[in-house]
């Protein structure tokens, strides 16, 4: 469902709008306004809204995960993750064959094949190349990737990434007083927002764009866990 912008009547895409928080971005005007004022107060819209934007809501059981997630408690604390793993790869990866070995062999394997080095062809060629690693990179995530979140005491770490390489930010917990879901800033060139895992506190930290909305809802029930101060000890569950 989408609502209009009051200022330039422009239509609101349903990823600018957050229900939780009551506002709404228009990225025709770059204006906010909130929900509530422009659906006029009517429930029954509000509610079809909520139902058609909002994640999985309510108690996490840490004993049963969501396919592709897991739970190990520790003395300490816990380590929680969750697969990046997505249905997307069945498109992701054929294309990412087809255009990035395609171009890349178009441009740089005819000069390996030749053994003439082209400098034209090669600068040509080198917005393919950053093309291709993106691609790649956005492959092994939905293939192989994972979100890691490890609570050792006051020491919290978030990892993103595939097998031991990707990135990890370390913080802790009592920097952080709230968590939830929210939406978050994916890419600086476009201003794409998706559904992120939203840390806030002394400082703030969102990660888990790439996770779907059962296995982000779960990585929130762990980290509250976390910041009510009590950790609860389940055996060890894991679903793949």
């Amino acid at each position: 469902m989408q609502i209009a912008c009051p200022t330039c009547r422009a239509k609101i895409a349903t990823d600018d709008i957050n229900v939780s928080t009551d506002v709404a971005l228009c990225r025709a005007c770059g204006n906010t306004c909130h929900v509530s004022e422009v659906l006029g107060g009517t429930s029954s819209i509000l509610a079809s809204l909520v139902n058609s934007v909002v994640p999985p809501s309510g108690p996490v059981d840490l004993n049963s995960p969501p396919s592709g997630a897991w739970y190990t408690p520790m003395a300490d604390g816990f380590t929680a993750g969750a697969t990046t793993r997505s249905w997307a790869a069945l498109f992701l990866v054929p294309f990412t064959c087809v255009w990035a070995g395609g171009s890349m062999f178009g441009i740089y394997g005819t000069q390996i094949l030749k053994g003439h080095f082209n400098p034209a062809m090669s600068l040509f060629g080198l917005p393919f190349l950053i093309g291709s690693c993106f691609l790649v990179s956005m492959c092994a995530m939905v293939v192989l990737g994972k979100v890691t979140v490890s609570v050792h005491g006051d020491r919290l770490a978030v990892f993103t990434g595939v097998g031991p390489f990707g990135i990890t930010r370390t913080g802790s917990v009592s920097e952080f007083k709230t968590v939830s879901e929210g939406f978050g800033l994916v890419s600086m060139n476009t201003n794409r927002t998706s559904r992120v895992i939203r840390l806030e506190g002394s400082r703030s930290m969102a990660f888990g764009s790439a996770l779907s909305n059962e296995r982000r809802h779960f990585l929130v029930g762990a980290l509250k866990t976390a910041l009510s101060g009590y950790a609860p000890s389940p055996i060890f569950v894991s679903r793949s």
